[in-house]
């Protein structure tokens, strides 16, 4: 094979590659406009990367709402998980990002309640890290309190292992 067509077959490769990364580049740093040139150059918006985080995932970790938006209206799915089985609701838990997290309950439907895999569900994450103002969306959205993880944990036994104790009662009181 020629040198030359080597090349292009290499070059032909590692695009999609490199095209997956700036698109979740561009999601993580709410770049719409670079998104949507990604996008219009045929870029896939449900690519991941080798943690399987997708641009939806990101531009939702890093609470970039006007990003989520347009990925929505392009028909990105909403409801992918990371290779850890972690959806979108259980990343903006983590971080506390409450104004997305409200602005994803009220515009995708996502299981509430999915599990990664360890068992935990979104509203198990928001009581680990003591998110109260999202521990209540959650439960408004139909969470289950009373789910129990593969480790034997609640979200009322998560919070009380991390000092939250008005939070674990809270929890109780919802899963009784």
């Amino acid at each position: 094979m020629p040198m030359r067509y080597f090349l292009s077959l290499l070059m032909l490769l590692t695009l999609p590659a490199l095209g997956s990364e700036h698109l979740i580049d561009a999601a993580r740093q709410g770049d719409t406009s670079a998104l949507a040139e990604r996008y219009a150059q045929g870029g896939d918006l449900d690519t991941a990367n080798e943690s399987g985080h997708t641009p939806f995932i990101m531009a939702a970790y890093h609470s970039h709402t006007d990003t989520l938006e347009w990925l929505l209206a392009q028909g990105a799915e909403p409801c992918a998980t990371d290779d850890q089985g972690n959806n979108v609701y259980m990343g903006v838990a983590f971080r506390g990002h409450e104004r997305t997290a409200r602005w994803l309950l009220d515009n995708t439907r996502c299981d509430i309640d999915h599990r990664n895999h360890v068992g935990q569900t979104a509203l198990m994450m928001a009581a680990l890290f003591g998110r109260e103002a999202i521990v209540e969306l959650y439960l408004e959205h139909g969470a289950e309190a009373g789910v129990v993880d593969l480790q034997g944990n609640t979200a009322a036994t998560l919070a009380a292992g991390q000092g939250q104790a008005q939070l674990a009662e809270r929890l109780r009181a919802e899963s009784s």
